[in-house]
């Protein structure tokens, strides 16, 4: 999967955020609070996890589109080979 500027940005952020929130999720389970820091390490993880696999506000009217046009007759994808 191919991300464009915009996207690689938007991964970085994720990132970020989710380092934060891995380092508090470590410094619990250090301190003894392994319940919290599972918590947050989880959290961390969904949070990469979401931005790596849900779509962008941007691709959602673009499959909207395909879905429309392959519901229509005769309306199937150019690039699919039906030989």
């Amino acid at each position: 999967m191919a991300r464009g500027l915009i996207g690689t940005i938007e991964l970085m952020v994720a990132v970020v955020l989710a380092a934060r929130v891995t380092l508090l999720g470590v410094d619990n389970v250090a301190r003894g609070q392994t319940a919290v820091g599972a918590v947050f390490l989880g959290l961390a993880v969904a949070l990469l996890v979401i931005e790596w696999v849900a779509p962008s506000p941007t691709d959602i009217p673009g499959a909207i589109a395909g879905r429309a046009r392959n519901a229509l007759p005769g309306g199937q994808s150019p690039d699919r080979d039906d030989d």
